[in-house]
């Protein structure tokens, strides 16, 4: 059986993204590439070396810098773990893949 679009479960689902973003911190900002993301964190591809600053917010167009910390880091990956849940991202997601979403709106 197939779980509800917008369930729970959903909620720690990871979608791919490759979204341009930027990174920013109190050292300064690199650019970035969200190369998947779920409403708890993201795995971004950095441009430049990465800060190395407990506070990280990530950027990315039409929504508003989301708060994270530093999960792990290789080589030119990083994964982030947002301080605060982003229900956002599963809605956009679900919108995203649903074929039917330009009927909804």
């Amino acid at each position: 059986l197939r779980s509800p679009a917008c369930s729970a479960a959903s909620a720690g689902r990871r979608y791919r993204a490759n979204w341009p973003a930027e990174l920013r911190s109190a050292e300064g900002r690199v650019s970035c590439t969200v190369i998947d993301i779920s409403s708890n964190g993201a795995c971004l591809r950095l441009e430049d070396a990465a800060p190395d600053t407990a506070t990280l917010y990530l950027i990315i167009r039409s929504f508003a810098p989301i708060p994270a910390a530093l999960a792990w880091r290789k080589n030119a990956f990083l994964g982030l773990r947002f301080l605060r849940e982003q229900p956002w991202v599963v809605e956009s997601c679900s919108k995203r893949f649903d074929p039917t979403a330009w009927l909804k709106d």
